[in-house]
């Protein structure tokens, strides 16, 4: 009786709590509408007959409210399933992209995933996707790349070994949408990725560089391409370079993104872990090296305001080259020496721009965690605090805003049979 009673109540406080979003959100509909439109004597009908208005309202909704606001007509089903109002609500929410914190197992004794988190600019969490189920009950997940709203990684990097495939997931961490790519070719060591996306069409595509263990040889890798656009991989061949196989000093991305070209730092052909120059590929799959100054020591790849640029890391002063895409050269800009103590830094988890600021989160020598932004148009340091307490827990950060994209394009009859995608109520 008393269990009886308690699921009763739970339902009640269930309905009372869609009830008080239902009541928010007709509230705010109608003070929305009331600027849209100088109607005195206007009704809800009237809202929902004015389809451009009815638009303007949902696109400013957070995606959680839109998946529970989709099951209340099926007019707003409809409305919010169309590529269109898709597009518009990508559009808006581009522009307040916020931050995706990673606490990375990979560096942690048990290897558990201990968070996915939306971070606002000031460093505050609003939002967790550990329940992603794409990262649910897995062990060393990799966050590869996260662009558009969605994000790609490797479920378990363990799983892989000499002559054997990783699993790649395109994830929607908004929509709790989980995409399991095709199989891809073998490889001979740990293969190098990178996520190349358009804004204009939606769709992405992710290289792998490898070495085939049928026809490996030393210093060159094949090259594989997967499509959103036909869900397939295509193999384009041997190139004579190969993209680092790990950021320098760095957990978080070792490529970036920008117009829809892709930039990575290209290794020695000894050392496949120093950069010597920039590798660019676009979305037609034509590749181009771009030589970095001989002077330069290179420590991560960025993106600031769509231009491409690197960061130096010269006993404890940082330097940004940035390059003119027009001329083909770079432009080095200084920065103010770094505030702290550069002897204590050890390594740099993650460093990502947002906007004119450039965030740096680093451990110092004690394994202890730091986090400062760098202010690009005041030319000026501050602090920045993460919120959380466990100050040794390694995260990466990645730009992030939420979407309605779906992690697909479309998919026909046979053509991805190792696709899998998962929904779940975000409430």
């Amino acid at each position: 009786m008393c269990i009886v009673i308690s699921a009763s109540l739970r339902k009640l406080e269930e309905n009372s709590r869609n009830l008080h979003l239902m009541k928010f959100l007709f509230s705010s509909m109608e003070e929305l509408y009331s600027k849209l439109k100088r109607a005195s004597n206007g009704t809800w009908e009237d809202v929902e007959s004015d389809m451009g208005a009815f638009e303007n309202i949902l696109i400013r909704l957070p995606v959680k409210n839109l998946l529970i606001f989709k099951s209340i007509s099926k007019l707003w089903y409809n409305v919010m399933s169309t590529n269109y109002f898709i597009s518009l609500h990508h559009h808006l929410s581009k522009k307040n992209t916020k931050f995706l914190a990673f606490y990375d197992p990979g560096l942690l004794q048990d290897g558990i995933v201990r968070g996915i988190h939306l971070m606002e600019s000031n460093g505050t969490y609003t939002e967790s996707y550990t329940n992603i189920p794409g990262f649910r009950n897995f062990n060393h997940p990799l966050l590869i790349s996260s662009f558009n709203g969605l994000i790609c990684c490797i479920s378990d990097v363990r799983k892989y070994r000499i002559f054997h495939d990783l699993e790649l997931r395109i994830c929607n961490p908004a929509t709790r949408e989980v995409v399991i790519l095709p199989k891809s070719h073998m490889s001979v060591y740990m293969p190098v990725f990178g996520v190349l996306y358009s804004n204009r069409y939606h769709i992405y595509k992710i290289f792998k560089f490898f070495g085939d263990p049928i026809h490996f040889e030393i210093y060159y890798s094949q090259c594989e391409v997967y499509s959103s656009d036909t869900g397939k991989w295509e193999l384009l061949g041997r190139v004579p370079k190969h993209p680092v196989m790990k950021p320098m000093r760095t957990l978080a991305s070792n490529h970036v993104c920008i117009n829809e070209k892709l930039y990575w730092f290209v290794a020695y052909e000894d050392e496949f872990d120093i950069p010597s120059s920039i590798l660019m590929v676009d979305m037609n799959c034509n590749f181009k090296e771009i030589p970095i100054p001989n002077e330069a020591e290179v420590l991560v790849l960025i993106e600031l305001l769509g231009r491409l640029c690197f960061l130096d890391w010269i006993d404890g002063d940082f330097y940004m080259w940035i390059y003119d895409e027009k001329k083909g050269s770079w432009d080095l800009e200084d920065i103010p020496p770094f505030p702290g103590d550069w002897l204590e830094v050890d390594r740099f988890d993650s460093v990502v721009t947002h906007k004119y600021e450039i965030l740096f989160v680093y451990r110092d020598v004690r394994g202890l965690r730091h986090e400062i932004v760098y202010d690009v148009f005041y030319e000026t340091w501050k602090d920045f605090r993460i919120a959380e307490d466990d100050r040794y827990t390694p995260i990466a950060v990645f730009p992030f805003f939420e979407t309605l994209l779906p992690c697909r394009r479309k998919v026909t009859g046979g053509r991805m049979a190792a696709v899998v995608a998962v929904f779940l109520n975000c409430v």
